[in-house]
Parts: C-alpha cells; sequence; structure tokens
C-alpha cells in the first residue's frame, strides 16, 4: 500500500528555498535595511523604516553586499507582511530582468557573483 504524504517536507516550509545571508543590505524606496533571507521569488529584511504598508507596490533598489560591492536590482516588490514593531518588512518581487535574476540565481546556488571568480559574502 503507498502511503500519501500530504504538505511540505523539508523544514523550510515552501516552495522557495530561502537563502539566510550575512552582512547584505537592501534599499528600497530609497531606505536600507538588513536582508535576513532571500529567494528567487522574494526577500525578508529588518530594519525597515519605509511608508509603506501591506498590499503596497514598493521599488527593490539595490543590493548592498558584504564585500561593499552594491547590485542593482530596480525591481517592483509586493509588501507580503510588514511588522512595524520588529521593523520587518517580507516583500515578493513582481518583476525583474534578466541581469536581477541571474544574479539572485548564482546568490541561491552559491555560485561566484563578482567577475574574477570571488564569491560575495
Amino acid at each position: 500500500m503507498t502511503e500519501i504524504v500530504v504538505g511540505y517536507t523539508n523544514q523550510q516550509q515552501r516552495k522557495d528555498q530561502r537563502r539566510v545571508v550575512d552582512d547584505t543590505f537592501v534599499v528600497i524606496d530609497g531606505n536600507t535595511c538588513r536582508v535576513v533571507n532571500i529567494s528567487l521569488r522574494s526577500l525578508l529584511c529588518i530594519g525597515y523604516k519605509g511608508a509603506a504598508k501591506e498590499g503596497d507596490e514598493i521599488v527593490i533598489e539595490d543590493l548592498l553586499m558584504a564585500d561593499d560591492s552594491r547590485v542593482r536590482v530596480n525591481s517592483a516588490a509586493k509588501v507580503m507582511r510588514l511588522d512595524a514593531s520588529k521593523k520587518e518588512l517580507a516583500a515578493v518581487f513582481l518583476d525583474m530582468n534578466t541581469k536581477t535574476f541571474d544574479t539572485l540565481e548564482k546568490m541561491m546556488m552559491l555560485r561566484p557573483l563578482a567577475g574574477d571568480g570571488g564569491r560575495l559574502k
């Protein structure tokens, strides 16, 4: 007899696997906050001080990487969750260009982002 498993089998309990990142920041509508985790579809950051509310469309401008490099994202996103007391914001990307997608994909796969083969941390 075959047993059917319903639900998620991994710890993250989600379809889009998130990558925990250290010393990475994101610029959202001119405000900088620290990225907790990121995926090909979404991100979670803390320290958000902007005026957006749940359901609002925002612009994810740049990723500021651990090696002080800046990755231009310029992608629309939708605020899915906002906790003002924790200054925590979760957003889902709505639109992004190919270069931004390639950068996020490299981050998810832990591939080098820098042209010299070095990994941005």
